[in-house]
């Protein structure tokens, strides 16, 4: 029973953002949605947070949790799941374990835990303080705060890891991931349907995986990179076998007059951005591109021939969505969409009104599928994203009269 002596600031509640999910074999897992903090528990817990629904005091807290005894034991199971790709998202765990490979904290240990999950609140209603103060929060901050952090701990460049979790080490085919079932089967069936005999220039191209395969349909593919350790790896592995149809140029896509220069005389038909436009609303990661969006918007709608096409493929909003449940029907977990503070993509509205803001018109959006053999390779992950788009694709063209974007009601 609650101290009726105490004051609400100074009671513990457990927080209604966090999942209580029973295992079997005696283990409950605790699972914070806004911080997706993942943790392990003995079935002993329940007690713990019935009592704490209602608000308990400290002492009597640890009074309770002495009665509890060594049988209550914890593992703070938390991984970042997005490390190995970007789209592995579910936060399941070795299912082999049992309360053996679990520890029994001291009661200090116990709480601190706790209280830094956010499973258990000394405020109320609780505050989702998330935020990344320092090198040993791992498991705060937004998504590229965490890719930091994680790169540390790996001993990994920031670059070296974006390639690595999304292609194999040849750099010649995308992982068995969603990368190969979703983004690498529609963009080839784009690119044959859309882009023969065409001019096209692929914007943020990396080592050049994707516009060699423009390559084998264009009459000339052009790729661009700010980054000259990707665009020297591109030259290297797809420039010898190319035809002539192919190149790749260090450039900065805010002043074209940069680097070679060679883009300010030219105008494409197909002008595409893969995984990159996003990085122009995220004043975080990467405050240079989304201070200098609008001159950015600006070349890209210049660099279009007249009847020419801007092609934007992004992760959905449903990206990093996590998702949890049986493997045949999954459920997500959305926490935010027009104020993100863990996501980087911006809204429909956001997206929209910022091509149209340019002069452009959105032809259509596209949300590509996934492939049904990705089934065997991760069924929860195959349903989950059968039923939520984990890409979309928009296509833009110049209006024949600039667009002028209502104010807001």
């Amino acid at each position: 029973m609650t101290d009726k002596n105490a004051t609400e600031s100074q009671l513990l509640h457990w927080d209604p953002a966090a999942l209580v999910i029973p295992l079997g074999r005696g283990l409950v897992r605790l699972f914070h949605v806004h911080g997706r903090r993942n943790i392990l528990v003995t079935l002993d817990i329940i007690q713990i947070i019935d009592r704490l629904t209602g608000g308990l005091d400290r002492p009597t807290l640890e009074k309770l949790y002495d009665q509890l005894g060594p049988d209550l034991k914890t593992a703070d199971a938390t991984t970042f799941t997005l490390w190995d790709h970007a789209y592995n998202n579910s936060d399941f765990f070795d299912q082999s374990l049992t309360s053996a490979d679990l520890e029994h904290l001291s009661f200090e240990e116990f709480l601190d835990l706790m209280l830094e999950c956010g499973f258990i609140s000394a405020k109320w209603p609780p505050e989702y303080h998330l935020r990344k103060e320092s090198f040993a929060d791992r498991f705060k901050g937004s998504f590229y705060e965490q890719i930091g952090t994680e790169c540390l701990f790996q001993r990994c460049r920031p670059v070296d890891w974006w390639v690595s979790q999304k292609f194999e080490p040849s750099l010649e085919a995308t992982r068995n991931t969603p990368y190969r079932f979703i983004q690498d089967r529609f963009l080839e069936d784009y690119f044959a349907r859309n882009l023969a005999g065409k001019e096209v220039l692929e914007i943020g191209c990396g080592t050049g995986y994707y516009t060699r395969k423009m390559a084998a349909h264009a009459a000339r593919a052009v790729g661009l990179d700010y980054n000259p350790d990707y665009i020297q790896a591109a030259r290297d592995k797809w420039l010898p076998a190319s035809k002539g149809r192919l190149e790749f140029h260090v450039g900065n896509i805010i002043d074209l007059s940069e680097g070679t220069g060679i883009f300010q005389d030219l105008a494409f038909d197909a002008v595409i951005l893969i995984d990159t436009f996003l990085f122009l609303f995220d004043e975080g990661y990467q405050a240079e591109l989304a201070r200098n969006r609008d001159a950015i918007m600006a070349n890209l709608v210049k660099l279009l021939k007249s009847d020419g096409l801007l092609v934007i493929m992004d992760p959905h909003p449903f990206w990093l969505t996590p998702w949890l449940g049986p493997k045949e029907k999954p459920f997500g977990l959305l926490t935010e969409y027009r104020r993100r503070t863990f996501k980087v993509i911006p809204t429909l509205e956001e997206m929209t009104t910022f091509i149209y803001e340019h002069g452009l018109r959105v032809r259509r959006i596209l949300e590509p599928d996934i492939a049904p053999d990705y089934r065997a390779v991760d069924a929860q992950a195959y349903h989950f994203m059968n039923q939520f788009p984990q890409w979309w694709v928009f296509e833009a063209e110049k209006a024949l009269n600039t667009i002028k974007v209502p104010d807001k009601p």
